[in-house]
């Protein structure tokens, strides 16, 4: 796409498929507009990882035109748009507002240079690789040998997450992981194919956790919003390289609001 002075919100999902393409997403997924006027003029974006109504007010308190976000509104067909659920008030708040809705999911899971590549490399993983039947995950060798309980131990401090789970009857001995940000258990059976030593994700179910120790493979849960909190910043940055290799002046703002939507209560 050639440069363009004032772009419209079309032109900024193209940079968005440039970066970030939508054909690599999930067939079930909702990536791309999800409200908005392709034709409005864009001079400001915030950026976040959930579309909520206090994200799109910080949009609209930032004179902000469009909100981009990692998860999208709805996943799920609706029949209407009503206040009594989140997807409801968010996108009545940005209608009222007048801010725009773009979500890169599935597709930002699965790009190079995307969520899952951070993670890699937050994890300082090396040899990563990946297929196309696991497009959102990523498998990679550890520098050098360590336990699941270590690993652990070093997530929660490398990813500044205040806890996370452990799924494993023995502190075993770790070298492969295998990694998927967000909600990655559909993943068991690929990660057994793969022979890794840990399957690294978030949001493990109950019952996934007890066949996970079935199979003998162990899990560690660092959570949803641990694996993923980087997701604004990484799409600010890439926007913001792209704009600037574009010539396009456009200010781009990380809402920053969001935190860990559970509070752990430890029995004393």
């Amino acid at each position: 796409m050639e440069a363009v002075k004032r772009p419209c919100l079309s032109d900024i999902v193209e940079i968005a498929n440039r970066l970030f393409p939508f054909d690599a997403a999930e067939p079930w997924d909702n990536c791309g507009i999800q409200i908005g006027d392709p034709k409005c003029e864009v001079t400001s974006i915030a950026f976040s990882l959930d579309p909520t109504p206090q994200t799109v007010r910080f949009a609209a308190a930032a004179s902000c035109e469009l909100l981009v976000t990692h998860h999208p509104v709805a996943l799920e067909p609706f029949r209407n748009v009503v206040a009594d659920s989140l997807f409801g008030r968010t996108l009545l708040a940005a209608a009222r507002m007048g801010v725009s809705i773009v979500s890169l999911h599935t597709n930002l899971d699965a790009a190079a240079g995307g969520l899952n590549d951070q993670l890699a490399d937050k994890l300082h993983l090396t040899d990563v690789t990946t297929s196309e039947s696991m497009r959102c995950a990523r498998v990679g060798r550890l520098p050098a040998a360590t336990t699941v309980l270590a690993l652990a131990r070093n997530i929660a401090k490398d990813l500044e997450i205040p806890h996370v789970r452990v799924i494993s009857e023995v502190d075993a001995p770790v070298r492969t992981i295998f990694c998927a940000a967000g909600s990655g258990m559909s993943y068991l059976g690929q990660a057994l194919r793969q022979s890794v030593d840990v399957l690294v994700t978030g949001d493990v179910r109950y019952h996934s956790a007890r066949e996970a120790l079935e199979m003998g493979m162990p899990v560690i849960d660092a959570g949803h919003f641990g694996l993923e909190k980087g997701a604004a910043d990484l799409l600010k940055t890439a926007f913001e390289t792209e704009f600037s290799r574009l010539d396009l002046t456009i200010s781009c703002i990380n809402c920053g609001l969001e935190k860990e939507p559970f509070i752990e209560i430890r029995n004393p």
